[in-house]
């Protein structure tokens, strides 16, 4: 880069900056996520509940799980259900035990995800040989995917916050992986088994995610590795499972215990159809919010694309990225079909899946420019390129309203027409566009006043039948109660004591 060129690539990163400071601004209300109590709502309270548990056993006894009598009746707290949780867990107590507010600490880990998305994509990218300008391309992408595709969102929105992060963060382990086969280089090494470790306690699916194109790598280069590059291979998979060894053991010696895990996430081909249109399906699938999938279709098709001119060009990427792409829309679009496949809930895929596709759909982009392909396109072309973008432009802008009210005009309420159009249509109720917070919140309305009551009321003695699970996670970590409650499809045998899990449609009597 010339003195002209970086001038103006720093000023695109400070942009870039700016842009990501106010959207977490915007959607991680800094009252709430700077505060010392932890951020509640939905799965976030399992998330809390489960990290005070492991912090207490760990500050007590030095223990990473406890069998925990305040929950059903008595339950391992921090052996298997919480595998999602572990780098949460570590990351919590770290900074609670150096003087950080448990609470705060528990949202930091939120902030930090948020703060990740872009520069873990962007650093992914130059190690996958992509220019400094492609590389802040991809960084956009994936902070566009990140707010305004349905399913990132709804990752960290709900509380599946580690989930989300582990689908952009193994992307760094895998092009370390392509770059150390290449090239070599200790430190790449030491990143690689760096990265593996702390991806894997983040969330152990990255296993899934990265099982595929790192052997695709490796298998490709290892004929042409010196033994001290093999060697290196090796350590950096053996510091993975050492990391993460501790949970592992305990989750081993605890596994006849676990259950069915096939509700959630139950994909088959025909939401291929419905997430291409954004359509709505069954809500333990694509959610219970719109189903805004416009920044993945131009992710995935960007990133075929560039498949397509990696296959023709026999680009040594094109492997690693077609295997991993290749193997996630397969398990999110036909893992329904199976009960192995059921168990991973299937369409959870599709998150590793979108971000597996925004490396090459920005290197597609890089590869028009500098073949000065878009030169040589002519004009009447030109003019089909403008209307199809104009059509796709307002879908873009359309889901990113969605997620930013704000921005969408409002529509007063026509009173004084609802009796002639209810009357003369048969609509019973005509109402403004309910513009949806799909931003952090504070807890459900209520749940800090019966937290108090039953604070008030009990010392710890009492046991409380709670029908709503969020609830139930909610007062398992607020106070001092015993509950038979919480999240009904725990995946371990003592959930069975959730009266509400045996009896999901409540049929008692009064």
């Amino acid at each position: 880069m010339g003195i002209v060129e970086r001038a103006t690539f720093g000023a695109a990163i400070v942009g870039v900056l700016a842009l990501q400071g106010a959207l977490i601004t915007y959607f991680e209300p800094p009252r709430i996520v700077l505060d010392t109590t932890p951020a509640s709502r939905a799965d976030l309270d399992t998330h809390v509940e489960q990290t005070w548990r492991v912090t207490e056993a760990l500050d007590r006894w030095g223990k990473s799980w406890a069998y925990d009598v305040q929950l059903l009746a008595g339950y391992p707290n921090g052996t298997i259900f919480d595998a999602d949780n572990k780098g949460w867990e570590l990351w919590t107590f770290a900074l609670w035990k150096m003087g950080v507010p448990r609470g705060l600490a528990f949202n930091l880990f939120i902030v930090l995800a948020h703060l990740m998305v872009p520069w873990t994509v962007m650093a992914a990218a130059r190690q996958f040989r992509l220019g400094w300008w492609a590389s802040l391309g991809a960084a956009v992408l994936a902070m566009a995917c990140w707010y305004f595709d349905i399913f990132p969102h709804r990752c960290w929105w709900i509380g599946m916050v580690a989930y989300g992060m582990a689908g952009y963060l193994f992307l760094l382990p895998m092009a370390l992986m392509y770059r150390y086969v290449a090239d070599g280089g200790w430190w790449r090494a030491a990143l690689l088994g760096a990265t593996m470790a702390a991806g894997h306690l983040v969330h152990p699916y990255i296993f899934m995610m990265l099982v595929a194109p790192m052997l695709t790598i490796y298998g490709r280069g290892a004929r042409k590795m010196p033994w001290q590059r093999h060697l290196g291979v090796v350590a950096a998979v053996a510091v993975t499972l050492a990391a993460n060894a501790y949970w592992l053991v305990v989750a081993i010696r605890f596994w006849h215990y676990i259950l069915d895990s096939g509700y959630f996430g139950q994909s088959t081909l025909s939401y291929l159809v419905t997430d291409y249109f954004g359509m709505m399906r069954d809500i333990d699938i694509t959610g219970y919010v719109a189903n805004r999938t416009g920044f993945r279709i131009l992710a995935l098709g960007g990133g075929v694309a560039a498949l397509v001119v990696w296959y023709k060009e026999r680009d040594d990427r094109f492997m690693p990225f077609a295997v991993g792409l290749g193997l996630m829309l397969a398990l999110t679009y036909l893992g329904g079909y199976t009960w192995v496949t059921r168990q991973v809930q299937p369409y959870r895929h599709v998150l590793p899946a979108i971000y597996l596709g925004v490396i090459p759909a920005a290197a597609f982009v890089e590869h028009l420019h500098r073949s000065g392909t878009l030169a040589r396109i002519p004009r009447m072309a030109w003019g089909l390129i403008v209307v199809v973008a104009l059509v796709a432009l307002p879908h873009l802008v359309r889901d990113v309203a969605y997620f930013i009210p704000e921005l969408v005009p409002d529509m007063p309420e026509a009173a004084h027409l609802r009796p002639t159009i209810e009357e003369k249509l048969g609509i019973t109720a005509v109402a403004p566009f309910r513009k949806a917070e799909l931003r952090r919140g504070a807890p459900h309305a209520g749940f800090k006043e019966i937290a108090d009551w039953v604070d008030l009321n009990d010392d710890g003695q009492g046991r409380f039948l709670v029908q709503w699970g969020f609830l139930g996670e909610h007062l398992a970590w607020r106070t001092k109660a015993q509950i038979l409650g919480g999240f009904i499809k725990r995946n371990m045998s003592h959930a069975m004591a959730n009266l509400f899990r045996r009896d999901p449609d409540v049929t008692l009597s009064d």
